[in-house]
């Protein structure tokens, strides 16, 4: 009793927290769905012998492992996201108030999708939890089991590639509607 107690507090407590960072390394609601319920499978089977005060921490290098493991898994092509256009048309007409507006911010936020898939995998783990997760340096140390420093420059470099690889794509598009 106490045990399913303590689940249902720290899966309710962590799972929107796993869920943004299987997104953020999977690409994919459905993927990072299916990520966030085996991380939870394993806290429920782990749970006796987990250390309560490194929970976050053991939950996303879990969360990390699984990704990983299904990047490795499945194909080198990456599938388009219908998330994106599922999300546009829910929202109501005072929300959506100018379509090219909708169509432009889609748009760039698909481009970004695409970079971020084309990180490496731990500049990928870093910058989705800093900056998606929220994390702060030492708490992504300890999930990543780097030093602090390495958290910081592996952030950086994952804010120039983006950058590089945004600005590429941004200059490729131009061109071909020349």
């Amino acid at each position: 009793m106490i045990r399913e107690l303590e689940f249902q507090a720290l899966s309710q407590r962590h799972c929107d927290e796993i869920y943004r960072y299987a997104l953020g390394l999977l690409g994919s609601a459905a993927d990072a769905e299916d990520a966030t319920q085996e991380a939870l499978l394993r806290l429920w089977n782990h749970l006796p012998r987990l250390n309560l005060f490194n929970i976050r921490a053991w939950l996303l290098r879990t969360t990390r492992n699984y990704c990983l493991d299904q990047i490795r898994r499945r194909s080198r092509i990456v599938r388009p996201n219908a998330d994106l256009d599922e999300t546009v048309e829910d929202w109501p007409d005072e929300v959506a108030v100018d379509p090219s507006f909708a169509a432009d911010s889609s748009c760039q936020l698909e481009q970004a999708r695409r970079a971020l898939l084309k990180l490496p995998e731990t500049l990928r783990s870093v910058f989705v939890l800093y900056e998606v997760n929220g994390l702060r340096y030492r708490e992504i140390a300890s999930t990543l089991g780097m030093p602090v420093n390495s958290v910081k420059v592996n952030l950086l470099r994952a804010r120039q590639k983006l950058s590089k690889l945004i600005h590429k794509e941004d200059s490729w598009i131009k061109n071909c509607r020349s």
